[in-house]
């Protein structure tokens, strides 16, 4: 009994791979790499993947059934066997071989029970539909992740695959769509590239006077149509039409390929019915269910002549849970809410977990923020046509709880400006250096009106209300809920903290750090304290990077050093230098990006921002991870945590014990650069107890820790176009 998670542990037994030397060497091209790869296999049999070893490429092939000498290869390159390798599956190249290998295998013996790959989403559907909803077909699929965590593991995870069923040539042929219309709402969408080896793949553009049977501009490497027939097989160049325009698709954030229209399969990632979200939110049971299923079918895999064993049993050792944090409340004096501690908010009875994130509301009532001030805040309303008297009215509710819970005082005549009248804006803005705050109403929420209002307040502290959802929130009765978060929302915005975490962490300070792949790609970074949780730091201006992914070595020196130096110059700190830092990067930090941390935490040094003993650690956090927690009494409680190396955990930092359905998905988070003495469990639990700062909605969790919460909403406001300085939290 207890908590257990999706992976089973792989038995692999020693396993030497047989490497051959490539002549002449293709240096990083790894298209040509596959290719030597996959001749060699139909040569020698097991799985065979380049391979990197003492700065030469090499095509390492495990589970050989065949002995050969030398094999005559693509672009009239030779293989010949080199020697043997030991693999230590310890090491990321060697574990890739092995990784690849269990793949393939699974893709060819799951083949025979119906089920394709999507290499983009590592996951596996199986062809026959589950259900058709609102014209799309609904598939199961089970997403598979082979890693190695001390020992390799396997761990899936249900999920359903939803398929149009248009093809991209139906909507440019579609004389309601057209070539505009696809251009303004499905390029940046997903789709399934229709081939033997389907993926799923983002549409980035689509040429006007260019079809599939010629070259596109700037583009070297087109897959003809002789290749793709050559390749996939006859049947999929009989689906196109050689006249049809070639469109530009990419998968994950590769470079951009040309691709035929036809074979281009609609397969919205986002935007679904209300249905199908419904249906994948798959219960504990139900899903758990599911991977059972799915582990049977599988079975034990075999690599060639090589024979691994799949556990039938999922891990279960070291998994437990986290205490929860005290937050403190009120100024003087302060107040601590605990576990098993009287709740102050509700009848003094003992506060237990089920009550944990509603009573941070009641106490913030009861006692008040952690920090607040005694200031006047000029607040503007901004309003669209016709909506005046309505705006000021719910800013009028607004400013009561603010003034009454939160120890503000704001302004009781606003200004007020008309954002829909280009004039009255011009107008209003000659004074914009003595307005504080603005108070946006609008209809509904729309996210370029939202980013107006940024522009028209040139970046200063912003809280907006919809009219759908206050008056929603009045027909059920909830209309004191949408207020109070709004007011805190405000007041946080304006430099309060509601609650705090005190003296609980680890380390001085943490750094936020998190990137943005759009057409305007950002990076950006938050600096929260460690003692106190003052927001101390945040990035105010776009910084480009001009790449999706990660910020080059320079950028990310430029980041850190920002931060640290902005963060100990502010009064409010206490900080004279740093000792120690915790980095969170949102996804995986890159080898530039540490490179270029090193160089930063180097000049830090020299100019005495941090102390000469300085420690820090960076942390990669992975949002949505293909790893679930699970319990056998039902829903994991919120801070349990899977330790599965010493420096990688699992943590469900979502509000679980209220979930009504569904099975939380936690955050992985994995320690990428070291320079101290720091440990997984630490590091995790800091992690856990900084996803409780959720100060723009006291009474709800939030799931990733406040440094990467932050960024991502930064990141969100600073990509776009109309947003050039950005001056508060965005709660």
């Amino acid at each position: 009994m207890g908590r257990f998670i999706n992976s089973f542990e792989i038995d692999v037994p020693s396993v030497t791979a047989d490497l051959y030397d490539i002549d002449p060497q293709p240096n990083d091209n790894y298209p040509l790499l596959n290719a030597h790869a996959t001749i060699l296999e139909r040569n020698v049999g097991g799985r065979a993947r380049w391979y990197n070893q003492g700065g030469r490429h090499y095509i390492a092939v495990i589970g050989a059934e065949r002995d050969y000498g030398t094999i005559q290869s693509a672009d009239g390159a030779e293989l010949e066997f080199a020697h043997e390798s030991e693999l230590d599956f310890s090491v990321w190249s060697d574990f890739k071989v092995l990784q690849e290998a269990i793949i393939e295998e699974l893709k060819d013996d799951l083949e025979a029970d119906d089920y394709w790959y999507d290499s983009t989403r590592n996951t596996f559907y199986h062809e026959d539909r589950e259900a058709r909803i609102e014209g799309y077909d609904v598939h199961p699929g089970l997403e598979v992740r082979i890693s190695h965590h001390d020992r390799p593991l396997i761990t899936l995870d249900p999920t359903l695959g939803v398929f149009g069923s248009r093809t991209l040539a139906d909507y440019l042929d579609d004389p309601d769509w057209g070539i505009d219309r696809v251009n303004d709402e499905l390029v940046g969408r997903t789709f399934i590239y229709q081939t033997s080896d389907r993926s799923s793949c983002t549409v980035t553009g689509v040429f006007e006077n260019t079809t599939v049977s010629e070259i596109p501009p700037g583009q070297f490497d087109n897959e003809t149509l002789d290749e793709i027939e050559s390749r996939h097989g006859k049947r999929y160049t009989d689906s196109i039409d050689p006249s049809e325009p070639t469109v530009k698709i990419q998968y994950g954030n590769s470079d951009w390929y040309p691709a035929a229209p036809s074979l281009l399969l609609f397969a919205p990632s986002e935007d679904r019915p209300d249905e199908i979200s419904q249906r994948a939110t798959f219960g504990p049971q139900e899903r758990w269910q599911r991977v059972e299923d799915f582990r049977e079918l599988i079975g034990d895999i075999s690599i060639g002549s090589i024979q691994t064993d799949i556990s039938p049993s999922s891990v279960r050792d070291g998994i437990s849970a986290y205490g929860y944090p005290v937050l403190t409340f009120g100024d003087d004096p302060s107040t601590e809410m605990a576990i098993g501690r009287p709740n102050i908010s509700f009848d003094g009875s003992e506060l237990t977990q089920e009550y944990w994130n509603p009573a941070k509301q009641g106490y913030l009532e009861e006692v008040g923020p952690r920090r607040t001030f005694d200031q006047d805040f000029s607040v503007a309303v901004l309003f669209s046509e016709g909506t005046e008297d309505e705006a000021l009215s719910a800013y009028q509710q607004v400013r009561e709880y603010v003034e009454e819970h939160l120890g503000l005082i704001l302004s009781e005549r606003p200004g007020r400006v008309n954002y829909e009248d280009p004039r009255e804006v011009e107008e209003w803005q000659r004074s914009l250096e003595d307005v504080d705050a603005g108070f946006g109403y609008l209809p509904q929420y729309d996210e370029d009106v939202y980013h107006k209002l940024i522009e028209i307040l040139d970046g200063k502290p912003l809280q907006s209300l919809t009219a759908t959802k206050l008056r929603g929130a009045q027909r059920s009765g909830n209309e004191d809920d949408v207020i109070s978060n709004t007011a805190v929302g405000l007041g946080v915005k304006l430099g309060v903290i509601p609650f705090s975490i005190e003296n609980q962490l680890d380390t001085d300070a943490y750094l936020g750090l998190s990137v943005t792949g759009r057409d305007r790609t950002v990076a950006s970074g938050v600096v929260v304290s460690g003692t106190d949780n003052q927001i101390l730091y945040q990035t105010e201006e776009p910084n480009p990077t001009g790449r999706s992914t990660v910020t080059d070595q320079g950028l990310a020196k430029q980041i850190l050093i920002r931060a640290v130096q902005g963060a100990v110059s502010n009064p409010r700190s206490g900080f004279d230098q740093l000792g120690s830092l915790t980095i969170h990067r949102n996804g995986y930090l890159g080898d530039d990006e540490i490179s270029g941390l090193k160089e930063g935490v180097e000049h830090l040094k020299s100019h005495d921002y941090v102390t000469e003993s300085f420690e820090w650690v960076g942390v990669d956090v992975q949002h949505s991870p293909t790893y679930r927690i699970y319990d056998d009494d039902g829903m994991p409680d919120m801070g349990s945590y899977a330790q599965l190396d010493d420096e990688t955990v699992l943590i469900v930092t979502t509000d679980a014990p209220r979930l009504g359905e569904g099975t939380p998905q936690p955050i992985l988070c994995d320690i990428s650069v070291e320079e101290g003495d720091f440990d997984i469990y630490s590091v995790g639990r800091d992690v856990f107890f900084l996803s409780e700062l959720n100060w723009g909605a006291p009474s709800k969790g939030i799931k990733d820790p406040l440094t990467v919460y932050l960024t991502r909403r930064m990141n969100s406001r600073l990509s776009h176009d109309r947003v050039s300085r950005l001056t508060y939290p965005p709660f």
